[in-house]
């Protein structure tokens, strides 16, 4: 019984190999139109209160993909302005320390509960 399945096993997967191989596989991650790094959708995902504050800070953003990170099952937004990019040539790093903002959601809307300047990994 044990051989029978194993050789209707060998048959099936020799199976699919014949009908699909001749495909191209194609992975998602290398397709040509990818995610760009400095893209302004990763402004445009964030929450109104939040992405008007960056608009009115640095005009034209463009965020790299960890400028915003979501902790706290999204309740708190965390943006490191190390990963944001400004046509206005704006600055938001002194030396290693670069602008960090902290928003909070409270009654459905976020509000900015702390700004300080720090490193990158924190």
């Amino acid at each position: 019984m044990w051989a029978v399945r194993a050789r209707l096993s060998a048959i099936a997967a020799t199976t699919v190999l014949f009908c699909f191989g001749d495909r191209p596989a194609v992975a998602r991650g290398s397709q040509v139109g990818h995610d760009d790094p400095w893209n302004s959708e990763h402004i445009e995902r964030l929450p109104p209160e939040v992405r008007n504050a960056v608009i009115h800070m640095c005009g034209d953003p463009r965020a790299g993909h960890y400028f915003a990170t979501y902790l706290d099952n999204s309740r708190v937004i965390k943006l490191h302005f190390e990963h944001l990019h400004c046509d206005e040539q704006v600055r938001f790093c002194r030396g290693d320390d670069c602008l960090h903002q902290e928003y909070l959601s409270t009654g459905g809307r976020f509000r900015l509960i702390r700004s300080y300047y720090g490193r990158d990994n924190d």
